[in-house]
């Protein structure tokens, strides 16, 4: 029987729930008719995906091998391409960081330099996507990429291959204060947090900072393991199943006697908020930042006997206080928005005093500590910061008085009163940046310098 119906898509009468036969024989029929011809593996995957999204859960996911296979990549950090990290300002392309070990660090590529064309092709109007798409490929091929530094312009042939993104690392910031990012839960970032805290202590460690902004989570038992070093004895979580029964997680660890400062943010999800959220609850750490993503339930991985992977929710998790995560997240003891300004203000809370500031070129630098991040414009060859990380690294509050058109600059009982309209300012897309010169002068503990598109400020003996 052959059909020209007039009937719209979603008209169609409903078929009751299949059978196993029913199930099998409409994929033949198919198979052996739909004008597509459709193999037996494409209705396998679209039943199995039809079947998982029934379930309305973006956390429960059906993996092919190759699949899987990127997945794992993921959950390790590693990629193939070049080892760049790109950053925007002001409608130019900038290397904002370099992976140590990849192909772009052997050959030369530093943070700072402007990106000009990529393959042969020219960066300018093209997105972070585009340019994404250019460095990565194959392994073992190559692309060139030619930059500026400073105004001189650099070749460079990188080969591609795989690269292992920094799961933790550390630096001493001045005053003894220690500071530990870590970028994913992945199989060994236990270890690898806790060789880096071990040499933060070493060398004398006062206070901590550990940064866990963008860290999208990963096993639980390494959070479980890195709550350890901080927390003598309670649990990491309380794990409760699909039928209401709770499974705690046990922690037997060690309490420190330093400060531990948490930065968090938007995108700091599911073991990271495991690990913030214990350390909080217990007063092990203070959290820093913006409220967290808010992904509140656990995956198991699930071997399926005839091929491929199933990643199940199978729990959700409450705090130690007992604080629903899912769908809520968790709010920082000290919220503050900005990459650079929640480090400040980290930084600050552990005792620190003395601020080393680099900004330009789609980056502002805070005592060493990198992140992306556009502050710098420039009018009439002068430099202006933008305005609230001038008052954060300041010490200084801002405020907008709408009666007389002006930004009250507060500072230690000062307060300086700068017009809109006046030529301390330029707003450009809404934000305001303030005259770097002007700032010097209203915080004389502020020391710069302007050179080669970068600007850097320095502030000590707070």
């Amino acid at each position: 029987m052959v059909l020209l119906s007039s009937f719209l898509a979603g008209t169609a009468y409903a078929a009751d729930a299949s059978s196993t036969t029913q199930t099998e024989e409409v994929r033949k029929l198919l198979e052996e008719y739909h004008l597509s011809k459709p193999t037996d593996d494409e209705l396998n995957d679209a039943a199995i995906q039809g079947m998982v999204d029934s379930l309305h859960d973006p956390y429960t996911e059906y993996f092919t091998a190759d699949q899987w296979k990127d997945f794992q990549d993921y959950m390790e950090q590693t990629y193939v391409g070049v080892g760049i990290v790109l950053t925007e300002d002001s409608g130019l392309s900038y290397v904002q960081d370099v992976i140590p070990s990849g192909p772009a660090a052997k050959a030369g590529v530093k943070p700072g330099d402007r990106i000009v064309s990529i393959g042969g092709q020219s960066v300018q109007g093209k997105s972070f996507s585009d340019l994404n798409g250019l460095l990565i490929g194959q392994a073992g091929t190559s692309v060139t990429v030619v930059l500026n530094r400073d105004g001189a312009r650099l070749t460079v042939k990188l080969a591609r291959s795989d690269v292992q993104l920094p799961i933790a690392t550390s630096s001493m910031m001045p005053g003894g204060i220690g500071y530990l990012t870590l970028s994913a839960f992945s199989s060994d970032a236990a270890a690898k947090f806790g060789d880096e805290l071990a040499k933060l202590e070493k060398i004398g460690l006062c206070s901590l900072i550990i940064d866990l902004r963008d860290n999208g989570g990963g096993y639980i038992d390494q959070a479980q393991k890195i709550a350890q070093d901080f927390v003598a004895s309670g649990v990491l979580a309380h794990m409760t199943d699909r039928d209401g029964k709770d499974h705690p997680l046990e922690l037997q660890g060690t309490a420190k006697s330093y400060p531990i400062y948490v930065l968090v943010n938007g995108n700091t999800a599911s073991a990271s908020e495991l690990l913030s959220g214990a350390l909080q609850d217990y007063g092990a750490a203070k959290l820093i930042g913006t409220k967290t993503y808010g992904k509140g339930v656990v995956q198991q991985i699930l071997n399926v006997p005839s091929g491929g992977v199933l990643k199940v929710t199978i729990e959700e998790y409450y705090t130690p206080n007992g604080h629903k995560v899912d769908h809520k997240g968790l709010t920082p003891d000290q919220v503050v928005h900005g990459a650079a300004e929640q480090l400040i203000a980290a930084y600050r809370a552990a005792g620190g005093q003395s601020l080393t500031l680099t900004a330009g070129k789609g980056s502002v630098t805070v005592n060493g500590v990198r992140t992306g991040q556009s502050a710098v414009v420039r009018a009439s060859g002068k430099p202006f910061l933008n305005l609230r990380l001038a008052a954060a690294f300041s010490g200084a509050t801002v405020q907008y008085d709408a009666a007389t058109r002006t930004i009250l600059f507060a500072r230690g009982g000062q307060i300086v009163r700068i017009p809109v309209a006046g030529p301390s300012l330029q707003v450009e897309n809404g934000v305001s940046y303030v005259d770097v010169k002007q700032l010097a002068q209203w915080v004389p503990a502020i020391a710069w310098s302007d050179s080669a598109g970068t600007i850097v400020l320095n502030l000590k003996n707070q």
